[in-house]
This record gives structure tokens, C-alpha cells and sequence, in this order.
């Protein structure tokens, strides 16, 4: 979406910053208080579940009315609700389950992530090159029903996270504390989680 959204939009430089100002702000304000009361609520697993199939939606009706302005612009905004949500849930569930340190896992993910939206632009325009500016969005919606359904395979493991325990079901305490995202929304925004964590430590050990 972010890599190729902006051209069919066919707005100036200043009016595609202001649609991308308010995707931003969706993104921070849902990455660090939306996220963690839906999954206070209703647990890691549902909440992407749930985040993941809205985005999807948003992704086809994007795939639809893309030559459409003002449907494509607010499409593209509501989206940083989604996004922010997935974010800080994902991010939050890698470090919690994976079985080497977070400085490790949270370079793996970052990498594997990035490596996507690099790729994203590239592709998403030779699709558009061999089709046409519906195929890209519609690939993408399927892709990431996809991913539901490859993340369901991974329901019991979410639960453990929850739970605030490993992948081994042992406690993740060297992890972090489960209930503190304020590294992982570093992570997410391109910040240094690790030194935020310390900078926590600190605050607490004051």
C-alpha cells in the first residue's frame, strides 16, 4: 500500500504529506494506546486476527475504487488504524516468543519486514505494468488473509505470550515485562527499543 498508493492519487507534494500526516498519526496513537487495550482485552491472538482482516478489507476496497480520490485517500488513512495495531501486537509477540535474545529476533523481523517494503514499489509497478492498478491491492488483500491463516497455525504460541511466557512455555522475564511495548514502539518508529529499555531500567531503579 505505502509503496505504490501514492501514485494513483495524483496530488501535489504537500497534499500527499497531509494524507500521510493523518496515516501517521493512526499509526502512533492506535501502535501506543490502541494496541494494548485490545489485547488487555481481547487477548494477541483475536486482536491481529481481527486488525489483520480489516486491513485486508481496506486493501480491496482499495483494489476497487482505486481511480477513485477521495475513496483511495480516506482508504489509505484509515489503514494507519490497522497498521499501528499490527505493529506493536506483532513486534510484541516475536520478542516474547522467540528463542534467542531480543536484540536478535528484533533485527531478524526488521529485516525480514523492510526487506518486503523494499520490494513492494518494484513489484507492485511491474504489476501495474502487466495489468493494471487493481492487481497490486488485490494481491496485497489476499496476501494478508493469507497471513491470518498462517498465523493461526501459531494461535497456541500468542496465548503463551500472553501469558508471558516463551515458546517453550518457560517465563520470558529476560524477554522483557509483556505488558511494556514502550521498546517495541521504538522499534517500530526506527528508534533504539534497547536503549528506551534502559532508559526504563533506570526510571525504575531510581
Amino acid at each position: 500500500m505505502l509503496g505504490y498508493a501514492p501514485f494513483p492519487m495524483g496530488l501535489s507534494a504537500i497534499q500527499l504529506g497531509l494524507v500521510f500526516f493523518g496515516w501517521g498519526l493512526l499509526v502512533a496513537f492506535f501502535s501506543v494506546f490502541g494496541a494494548p487495550r485490545l489485547q488487555r482485552r481481547y487477548g494477541t491472538a483475536r486482536s491481529l486476527y481481527a486488525a489483520l482482516l480489516f486491513f485486508a478489507a481496506d486493501l480491496a476496497v482499495i483494489s476497487i475504487f482505486v481511480n477513485n480520490r477521495t475513496v483511495l485517500v480516506v482508504a489509505v488513512i484509515t489503514a494507519g488504524i490497522f497498521i499501528g495495531i499490527n505493529n506493536t501486537l506483532t513486534t510484541q509477540a516475536v520478542m516474547m516468543v522467540s528463542p534467542v535474545e531480543r536484540p536478535v529476533a528484533s533485527a531478524a523481523y526488521g529485516f525480514v519486514r523492510f526487506l518486503g517494503g523494499g520490494l513492494a514499489p518494484f513489484a507492485a509497478g511491474k504489476l501495474v505494468e502487466r495489468f493494471n492498478l487493481h492487481v497490486p491491492f488485490a494481491i496485497g488483500a489476499l496476501a494478508v488473509v493469507a497471513a491470518v491463516i498462517v498465523l493461526s497455525t501459531a494461535h497456541q504460541m500468542l496465548a503463551q505470550a500472553d501469558r508471558g511466557l516463551d515458546e517453550d512455555g518457560h517465563l520470558a522475564t529476560e524477554h522483557g515485562d509483556p505488558t511494556d511495548v514502550t521498546g517495541e514502539i521504538a522499534d517500530e518508529f526506527g528508534g533504539a527499543g534497547g536503549a528506551i529499555d534502559s532508559l526504563e531500567e533506570a526510571r525504575h531503579h531510581a
